[in-house]
């Protein structure tokens, strides 16, 4: 009896083993991700193009249905609407500081967009039925603004928080699109997604003075967001000697 038993519980043991090189399995995966980015429309205007760097924590379905949350911090260098600073700027462009002399100022792109996304793995090529081309869709948050470093604290407009009339900050709802590919190896050496995603935030200027302006700005931005992503993923399955296998 105790034979049988035994017997019977191996056969369901095995039957629920499911390896990921002939079947679509269900898991969660964790992931970091870098990229490059470019701003289109109103964020065109202000930034040029720069990098984002992140994570995401993923479940797929054994049907290759995708639920994603994301989280991608954008930054760079390439500021366009540097007139934010015009009130403070000399005829030759020069802020002036307590010393007599010209400030050292540098403005940054700093912003982020965090969102939850549904998507659905197509298994056209790839090693099995778990990696293929990957469409998602979803929406969130965007944020952005201006940094702004003056080196020597030596203009007193630019130093704490008198700094945030300047620095444009501004959010709202954003709308994502991904398309890519999604890669899941047999044997857990290689899992990544390399694609395009694009938001599309729906933002507003946050702050209730804008210095340059000594005014509000409450239009509604159309701030567009295009991202080419690699993305690496470490899936969370049970190992067995020469395949992977959940349970």
């Amino acid at each position: 009896m105790v034979l049988l038993t035994s017997m019977l519980f191996v056969s369901a043991y095995s039957m629920a083993q499911k390896s990921i090189q002939d079947t679509a399995i269900r898991f969660f995966a964790i992931s970091g991700e870098l990229g490059l980015q470019s701003g289109f429309g109103d964020l065109g205007d202000r930034f040029g193009y720069g990098g984002i760097a992140g994570g995401s924590f993923l479940f797929k379905s054994a049907s290759n249905v995708t639920l994603e949350a994301n989280y991608g911090h954008f930054f760079g260098n390439q500021v366009r609407e540097d007139s934010v600073l015009s009130s403070l700027q000399t005829q030759n462009g020069d802020i002036i500081g307590r010393d007599g002399g010209p400030a050292d100022v540098f403005l940054y792109q700093r912003g982020f967009v965090a969102t939850a996304r549904v998507g659905k793995v197509f298994p056209i090529v790839g090693p099995n039925p778990n990696s293929g081309i990957h469409v998602a869709f979803g929406g969130g948050v965007m944020q952005h603004k201006i940094k702004i470093i003056e080196v020597a604290e030596q203009v007193p407009q630019l130093i704490g928080e008198y700094k945030k009339g300047y620095d444009q900050l501004t959010y709202g709802f954003t709308l994502s699109q991904n398309l890519g590919y999604q890669h899941f190896s047999n044997y857990r050496l290689f899992n990544f997604y390399i694609g395009v995603e694009v938001y599309e935030g729906f933002t507003r200027n946050r702050r209730t003075m804008n210095f340059n302006t000594m005014s509000a700005d409450p239009r509604q931005r159309i701030d567009v967001l295009a991202n080419f992503v690699l993305r690496w993923y470490f899936p969370l399955y049970k190992r067995k000697p020469s395949d992977y296998y959940f349970y």
